[in-house]
């Protein structure tokens, strides 16, 4: 039969039939059509919008470099609507994701990352990484054992000594048991203890591949107990009331008395909340956006409906942060001029267009404006795609103007007028995201925080330049990792230092400032930190249990000598010139959001003025 099928194939595209087809060759013009549409069909294939092509893992990514060279350039198109010219770029984190691997051929990148997700190998290391970090970062240990180690910086340079892989596989060989043993034994009692203080960890997954890379510690980062048990729950749902002046009042009492009447046992008021605006699914019904269908189909509905017609936001509580921030502290105001710097998906867009662009009479436009930009296009489509369908007035939608640059080169307004306050919800590693979004734990390292720290910097000196004297900036992230977050704000604070100098009155030219004390005075808020590591991640396994080691570096010349990749000055806060008052950035004043204190997910707000 084979042979009979070769012959038919042989004779369709011009070959000839021979007795023997076992030593028959097919000319090369039947060779070539025969690669030709194989080709065609099984490489080409185009996604959804049909504008480039994406490549199959076993293509040689030689064929795929010389076909995307050969593919014409996408031209800068111009959209209406006050937008800006719109271009075709990555997106930063799938960027920062693939830079540590640029020299890397695709299919190694593929197998690589593939490995990744399916070893757990990202568990591990977030594990690791934040069980090494100093007490404040995303713990404070009063519910662990002695944590003494981890205020003394573990530095390793690569080559030199054991690894911490080869550590664990020497400890393992003494007296541990087998992998399948360790994940059925005991919690450690700190991982125990934090259940009794909050009653929302009750639907604690203990099957969930975190808890597992943490139980595999056996003890060693104890004070992570109730940061990991926490992370295996589901986020629970969330949702904010729209301001009052932006939605019928009447609709407005009306859904406050039906939920009160019919879901009090799914949904109530938050307790740290004290305009009683921000709803939270309650400890015991366990609802989050996955379940709430199932939970309740009623409740789904009418959530859907009050947020067509503009009644309330589905919104969690770290995104709600920044602009009710820059509210209480008087920065933002109905007629103030605001930039959201990376505003997609647009809920921060909408929460500040609220306020800017409303006057005390309900359903008025004011003066104010909102800029929405963001680097991506597709993105900034979907973006003005989700205010049309949020229930805004078209008198308030059109105070919006979206525009599509690069962050960190938002040109100066050709007015001159500066913006009042500046939002800079930056790209970022996302791991603050964990309790909602299921992908970014399997495939974590720090290199992905490492390779946008620079990214960062240069978004937040940006929209300090950006915003007037005495406005404010908001710069945030959905993670926790401070080279995300504190080493960028001093980074940035110290670059506009020297580009500016100081104020007339002798003041920095930007600094951080506290937060507003109206503003949820219930709200569990964490100081900004002032110490943290630094760490670099290789895969070089040994072994079929290793998932590589982290390499730790005090500072940025032992990095460089290490090979370190990403390595930036900024993202080590140098300790000279303290004095006896501490950190002269006065880095405690940033917020930090931990997920096991209010059933939230993780978040980084920080306040900075422009003097």
């Amino acid at each position: 039969m084979r042979e009979r099928e070769r012959e038919r194939v042989l004779r369709s595209y011009g070959g000839q039939r021979t007795h023997s087809l076992s030593n028959a060759r097919p000319p090369q013009a039947a060779i070539f059509i025969i690669i030709l549409h194989t080709f065609q069909l099984f490489y080409f294939v185009f996604d959804r919008k049909g504008k480039r092509p994406t490549w199959p893992l076993n293509l040689r990514p030689s064929a795929c470099e010389r076909a995307e060279r050969s593919m014409p350039k996408r031209k800068q198109t111009e959209t209406g609507g006050g937008s800006a010219g719109t271009t075709s770029v990555d997106n930063p984190l799938s960027s920062a994701r693939r830079q540590k691997h640029s020299s890397t051929s695709k299919a190694n990148l593929t197998a690589q990352s593939l490995w990744h997700r399916k070893s757990g190998a990202g568990y591990a290391l977030f594990v690791s990484y934040y069980g090494e970090q100093p007490l404040g970062v995303v713990v404070d240990g009063t519910e662990g054992e002695d944590v003494s180690k981890t205020d003394t910086l573990k530095s390793h340079a690569r080559g030199s000594g054991q690894s911490r892989a080869a550590k664990r596989r020497k400890k393992r060989k003494k007296s541990l048991p087998s992998a399948a043993a360790k994940m059925g034994e005991e919690s450690p009692p700190a991982y125990e203890a934090c259940f009794q203080s909050r009653p929302f960890l009750r639907s604690v997954d203990v099957s969930h591949q975190l808890v597992h890379a943490y139980k595999s510690t056996r003890g060693d980062y104890a004070h992570l107990a109730p940061y990991v048990a926490t992370l295996s729950t589901p986020l629970p749902l969330t949702f904010r009331l729209r301001e009052e002046n932006f939605s019928s009042s009447s609709q407005r009492t009306n859904t406050i008395d039906y939920l009160r009447k019919s879901y009090s046992d799914l949904i109530l008021p938050a307790s740290y909340d004290p305009t009683q605006c921000i709803y939270q699914s309650t400890p015991q019904s366990n609802m989050s956006k996955s379940n709430l269908y199932k939970l309740s189909p009623a409740l789904k509905d009418l959530l859907v409906e009050r947020s067509k017609d503009g009644t309330l936001a589905r919104q969690e509580l770290g995104s709600m942060l920044p602009v009710q921030a820059l509210s209480a502290g008087g920065w933002l105001v109905p007629g103030s001029r605001v930039l959201d710097l990376c505003a997609s998906p647009g809920s921060k867009t909408l929460q500040a267009l609220e306020i800017a662009a409303t006057t005390s009479h309900p359903g008025s436009c004011g003066r104010g404006r909102v800029v929405a930009n963001d680097v991506h296009s597709g993105r900034l489509e979907s973006l003005r795609d989700a205010i049309g369908r949020s229930g805004v007035d078209e008198a308030l939608a059109s105070r919006v103007t979206y525009t599509n640059f690069d962050a960190s080169e938002f040109p100066y307004p050709r007015s001159g007028r500066l913006f009042d306050a500046v939002i800079a919800d930056v790209p970022c590693s996302g791991d603050g995201t964990i309790r909602k979004d299921r992908h970014i734990l399997p495939l974590w390292t720090p290199a992905t925080g490492n390779a946008l720290h620079r990214l960062q910097v240069k978004i937040l000196v940006r929209a300090l330049q950006l915003v007037r004297v005495g406005g404010l900036v908001c710069y945030s992230t959905c993670s926790l990792n401070p080279v995300e977050d504190e080493a960028v704000v001093a980074a940035a604070l110290k670059l506009l230092q020297r580009k500016e100098g100081v104020a007339d009155d002798g003041a920095p030219s930007a600094e951080l400032v506290n937060w507003p004390a109206k503003l949820m005075p219930d709200l569990i808020r964490r100081a900004g930190v002032s110490r943290w590591k630094i760490a670099d991640y290789s895969d070089d396994s040994e072994g079929n249990d290793d998932f590589g080691s982290l390499t730790w570096y005090s500072g940025f010349e032992e990095a460089r000598k290490g090979n370190m990749a990403h390595a930036e000055r900024t993202m080590w806060h140098e300790s000279e010139g303290r004095g006896n008052d501490g950190d002269p950035l006065n880095l405690e004043r940033c917020s930090r959001l931990w997920p096991q204190d209010q059933d939230t997910g993780g978040f980084f707000v920080a306040l900075i003025r422009k003097n």
